[in-house]
């Protein structure tokens, strides 16, 4: 009878002459690389862990303050918040508007074409903070050859803080004269600032261009 090939149990490896290996007992201590993995989770993932008393307390102060937070966070107190802000910034910008010492004093001019001629307003406007005095305004109206057609003079006057003023004095009218033509306005300002020392400025505008323009010249600004 045949003699039945004996089973080879446990693991071997190929060792020896390619042409003729020989089996070789693997090392049974050393683990798989699968099993190396499976043993490195389990020791960073833990079902059974278990939190101390000390850590559960923890928990539960952090999880009612959270929860008093989002009680004390109502969209209505987001928007009162919003609106309290809203006029705290308001109340700064007013402040410095109407309190900090400051001289700011605008001329605000509008030119207009009609079938008359030609109409030009001025405005004296004092945004500052505090009064002028000896205010003077001299206005002119020319043509490109340097033509004055047509002039005004206003002032002098005080002017108190935040106020404007504007009136006959302070209009031009010219007829007459072709509206396809260029056209210059010269303004010049002059008055006296809360300190006493005068501030005196000039400007020249070009109009024609346009049937309607509007210009706002700024004086220099004087910080207390």
């Amino acid at each position: 009878m045949a003699k039945k090939n004996e089973e080879i149990e446990g693991m071997f490896t190929l060792v020896g002459d390619p042409e003729n290996p020989d089996l070789e007992a693997a090392n049974p201590g050393k683990n798989s690389l699968t099993d190396r993995i499976k043993r490195m989770k389990k020791k960073i993932i833990k079902d059974d862990f278990e939190p101390t008393d000390e850590q559960r307390e923890l928990a539960e102060q952090a999880y009612a303050k959270a929860q008093g937070v989002a009680d004390l966070v109502t969209p209505t107190r987001v928007v009162l918040a919003s609106v309290f802000m809203a006029a705290l910034m308001f109340s700064v910008f007013a402040l410095g508007f109407w309190v900090v010492p400051r001289d700011a004093v605008d001329v605000e001019v509008v030119y207009k074409q009609g079938g008359p001629g030609h109409v030009v307003l001025i405005q004296v406007h004092n945004f500052g903070s505090r009064p002028i005095a000896n205010v003077e305004v001299d206005a002119s109206f020319s043509n490109a050859e340097g033509e004055i057609l047509n002039s005004t003079q206003f002032g002098p006057i005080s002017l108190l803080a935040h106020t404007s003023i504007a009136g006959d004095e302070l209009e031009l009218i010219v007829t007459g004269e072709s509206i396809w033509e260029l056209y210059y306005i010269e303004i010049t300002l002059d008055y006296d600032n809360y300190d006493g020392a005068v501030s005196k400025q000039s400007w020249i505008i070009e109009v024609g261009e346009y049937t309607f323009q509007t210009h706002t010249l700024d004086a220099e600004r004087q910080w207390f």
